[in-house]
Order: C-alpha cells, then sequence, then structure tokens
C-alpha cells in the first residue's frame, strides 16, 4: 500500500498560472494525475493568519473524490504558530507523522513524502526526518506543467543517500513531546508580544495621523514610549530575535538597542556571572 504525506500549499488545489493566466491543478493534485497512491494524508496549519488551510484541504479532498474514487484521503490538521520556524515545524511535524504510523502500521506499507507543497523550511524539515529514519520514507519533488521539458516526467523521487551525507540523530520520545511544547510556548510568546504592542497602540490612540482629531486622554508620552515599543518588538520579529540585526534595522548601536529592550520589557536581560549584564 502506497502512502503520501503532504502539506496542503497555497497553490492546492488549483492556482492560476502568472504566464499563462489560466487556472491550473495544484502540486497534490497535479502529482495524483501522473502517480497513483492508495493514502493521501493532507497536513493542514489550523494557526495560518494569511490563508484557510481548512477549506483549501477541504476542496483537495473533495477533488480527490471525484476524479479519484480509490485513493483514500485523510486529513491532519496541526497547530502551528510560525511556517518558517524550523524548530517547531520539527517537532509538530515529526509528531503528527508519529500518529500516523500508528494508525497506519509500517508492515506492508511505502510512505511517501511529497516536497513541493508548503514552505521551503517545510520542505527540509521532511528531508530532516527521513534522513534521521524517524519518517521511512521516500521523497517525492514535482515540476509545474508549464515548466516541464518535453517529454519530462511531472515527478521524481529524491535521493540523498550520499556518502559522507551528515547523520541527524533520532530524540527520545520524551524529548520529542517535550520540544513540540517549547518551540510553541516561544513563538506563542513571541506573537503575544506583538499582539500585546498593536493593542496598547490602539487603546491609546497611539496610531493617530497628522489629519486626525488628537484623541480624549491623549498623553505625549505614554504614545511615544509605546510607539518604541512596537517597533523594537517588530525588528526583533523581522530579525527573528537576532538583537544585533534588530539594532541595525532601527540605528541603534547593539549594546544600547540590548538595554533598551530590556528596559521596555521586550527582551530579558542576560544574567552574568557578575549579575544583569
Amino acid at each position: 500500500m502506497d502512502i503520501l504525506l503532504t502539506w496542503v500549499g497555497a497553490r492546492d488545489p488549483a492556482w492560476q498560472n502568472p504566464r499563462t493566466k489560466r487556472l491550473e491543478p495544484g502540486p497534490i493534485i497535479s502529482l495524483l494525475q501522473s502517480r497513483r497512491f492508495d493514502v493521501v494524508y493532507l497536513l493542514l496549519n489550523l494557526e495560518s493568519k494569511v490563508d484557510d488551510f481548512r477549506q483549501r484541504a477541504t476542496s483537495v479532498l473533495r477533488n480527490c473524490q471525484r476524479h479519484f474514487p480509490t485513493v483514500r484521503v485523510c486529513q491532519k490538521p496541526v497547530d502551528l504558530i510560525s511556517v518558517t520556524d524550523y524548530r517547531e515545524i520539527f517537532f509538530v511535524t515529526n509528531d503528527a507523522v508519529q500518529d500516523i504510523l500508528g494508525e497506519e502500521g509500517r508492515e506492508g506499507c511505502n510512505f511517501f513524502v511529497y516536497l513541493s507543497p508548503g514552505t521551503p523550511q517545510m520542505q527540509t524539515v521532511w528531508v530532516l526526518l527521513v534522513q534521521s529514519g524517524l519518517l521511512p520514507a521516500r521523497m517525492i519533488e514535482s515540476t509545474p506543467p508549464d515548466l516541464l521539458a518535453p517529454g519530462t516526467p511531472r515527478w521524481r523521487e529524491v535521493d540523498l543517500t550520499i556518502q559522507g551525507f551528515p547523520q541527524v540523530v533520532n530524540p527520545g520520545e520524551t524529548a520529542r513531546l517535550v520540544g513540540v511544547l517549547q518551540a510553541r510556548s516561544e513563538n506563542l510568546a513571541a506573537e503575544n508580544r506583538r499582539l500585546r504592542a498593536e493593542n496598547d497602540l490602539l487603546r491609546t490612540g497611539a496610531g493617530v495621523s497628522a489629519g486626525d482629531a488628537i484623541p480624549e486622554g491623549f498623553q505625549l508620552r505614554e504614545h511615544l514610549l509605546l510607539r518604541e515599543r512596537a517597533l523594537y518588538v517588530l525588528a526583533l520579529e523581522r530579525s527573528r530575535g537576532n538583537a544585533a540585526e534588530a539594532a541595525r534595522l532601527l540605528g541603534v548601536d547593539p549594546p544600547a538597542f540590548r538595554a533598551r529592550a530590556a528596559t521596555l520589557g521586550v527582551r530579558r536581560r542576560k544574567k552574568t556571572a557578575e549579575g544583569e549584564a
């Protein structure tokens, strides 16, 4: 039995090709048109703020029921705060994968992972899971139909059996579960800081423009403080927590940035042997 694991991407189940202006099948449907599978697991992110992947997964499911009635399609929702955070993606995806392996069993099953849909970080995590042995699967990638050379197959298997390829360590079960919770917690904390900063700006009328009336009770010092705090939060988010890069974005010296970020409560002050740095 051949079982495919794939993320539901922003081009599923169909997308408009900007070059041809035509509506074309997305990566999942295109693969199923040229490669048969018995079961397809659709991993979809419920926490996405830019797209409704539950709706996309349902559309893929209905399309499969109409055109590939012998394929059993299963939706696998996950809670992923950041689709670009390697750690969180790794722990959350591995958690979902182990559930699937437990549900399907391994005997008589040939697992495949589809690298094409999803973010680059998601694709990298598939490779890590396969290369570490956490997921006994083969990897598949595809090329959009309009980019295919004549006579070229739509999909191919990815072979990484390279001599001297780095080994990826398989974490224990406890480490896996702890990692999921830790990665989610850290990304939720970052998201919470961003939302709090935005809420503070809205609450105090700090987003006023030159053409607006100054709201009743407006406090200039609080306005400037909250605006500064929001910019510090934004800079840290853009730099993925790298204080030196965040300081560069704001045009501030890194030591001064770190000290001010700690004062504003958007970054913890590091402790040294002498006390606080």
